[in-house]
């Protein structure tokens, strides 16, 4: 998937966390931040993904060292952040934001012909039966029904209000 996919995943899991933790504006701000940049971090092994051309030196020796979509789209890499995150006590929120961020861009390269080593150092790639070419039209339109989830979770009370003042006027 492309940057701009695992991005709007990002933010509508930090959308639904900040609900979940009905969090007040400054942090569900941070939050929706958190889970969208931990929605690219995997992609620091890749030298040309969104977060690679940012850090480049670290992405060249991370893709040096690991290789593309191995350790940083592992369920070890994922633990290893979650336990660092827990050793500085991250509070609960931004924890579930960055954790659940990972989670979503490792989930959404598996959908992709090349899939992941989930398992690393296990040597074998864990994909879906069904699979979509990054870049493709299915990743496209995923990017945006993903950025229309974000503003309805977003905007549902202000939605919500809508509705039920219009039912009250209008039936």
């Amino acid at each position: 998937m492309t940057g701009k996919t695992h991005a709007s995943c990002g933010m509508l899991v930090g959308a639904l966390t900040t609900q979940y933790f009905q969090t007040d504006i400054f942090s569900s701000v941070t939050v929706i931040i958190l889970a969208t940049l931990a929605s690219l971090l995997p992609d620091i092994c890749h030298t040309q993904s969104k977060i690679g051309r940012r850090f480049k030196v670290i992405s060249f020796f991370v893709r040096l060292i690991f290789g593309h979509r191995t350790f940083t789209h592992s369920i070890l890499f994922i633990a290893i952040i979650a336990f660092l995150l827990q050793i500085i006590q991250t509070p609960n929120y931004y924890m579930a934001a960055i954790i659940i961020g990972l989670v979503s861009h490792v989930i959404l390269d598996m959908i992709t012909p090349k899939g992941v080593k989930l398992f690393y150092p296990l040597p074998f790639n864990v994909k879906t039966p069904i699979q979509f070419k990054t870049g493709g039209l299915v990743d496209l339109s995923l990017a945006t029904a993903l950025m229309v989830g974000t503003v309805y979770v977003l905007f549902q009370p202000f939605i919500n209000d809508i509705i039920s003042n219009w039912n009250t006027k209008f039936l």
